[in-house]
């Protein structure tokens, strides 16, 4: 939660952008952001607003801006849409959120996130090294746990392209089971614990799990590795 707050917290404040965006709307005194629920990665949903607000506040007192932020968190793609439509100032979106919108609303985007002075995120696919798994392939009719709100693609077409890359069925047909949970706790631990076969967390995720319980590093294994994916996008309108 701590850690997500300090990403918006760098996203909003890396660029001159916004302080410009508050320049050209000193006439209004109010500034709409829009905060998607599923860019909260490890945040509960109900503590989303709470945080989003806690985040207007402190720029609003670090800035000393004189101005009303109307904050938001939709959860859904048509929540968000209906937001934009009634106007807004600045918005953050997760990847997948910002191309199905980028058509239909005035969205700029001007930053991402950093993690590790590093731009977006890796997946691991991750594995128990007790049970002896060295491909993909041997997860079949297995569960996985994946690291994700409900409405997120990008693990799941990671997980579809390593599949079609040995040309099986996409991830639905090849697995018995996928668990999704936004807490890196339940998507590693069961693995870790040999309660399930496979798991996908970010980089960042396992960094943190590792540095909290060095014994974790010893007891898995990283099949597969993917590229860095952009997770969330801050926009202006």
């Amino acid at each position: 939660m701590i850690r997500y707050y300090i990403y918006i917290l760098l996203l909003l404040f890396s660029s001159t952008t916004f302080s410009q965006s508050i320049d050209k709307n000193e006439n209004s005194k109010e500034l709409k952001l829009i905060i998607s629920i599923s860019s909260f990665h490890n945040a509960k949903t109900e503590d989303a607003q709470a945080l989003a607000e806690i985040l207007s506040n402190h720029i609003k007192k670090s800035k000393k801006l004189n101005y009303t932020f109307l904050v938001e968190t939709p959860s859904t793609l048509d929540d968000i849409s209906r937001s934009l439509l009634a106007d807004f100032d600045c918005v953050i979106l997760t990847t997948d959120e910002y191309i199905s919108l980028s058509n239909k609303f005035p969205l700029d985007p001007f930053a991402t996130n950093l993690t590790s002075k590093n731009v977006g995120y890796n997946y691991h696919l991750i594995v128990n090294k007790d049970d002896n798994i060295s491909d993909i392939t041997q997860l079949k009719n297995e569960t996985i746990y994946v690291l994700a709100r409900d409405n997120q693609k990008a693990p799941y077409l990671w997980l579809d392209k390593i599949l079609a890359e040995k040309k099986i069925s996409n991830n639905k047909k090849f697995f018995k089971n996928i668990v999704t949970d936004y807490k890196a706790t339940n998507v590693l631990l069961p693995v870790f614990f040999r309660k399930a076969k496979a798991c996908v967390v970010t980089d960042a995720s396992l960094n943190l799990m590792v540095e909290l319980n060095p014994a974790i590093k010893n007891n898995i294994k990283i099949l597969q590795t993917s590229d860095r994916f952009l997770l969330g996008l801050v926009a202006l309108n």
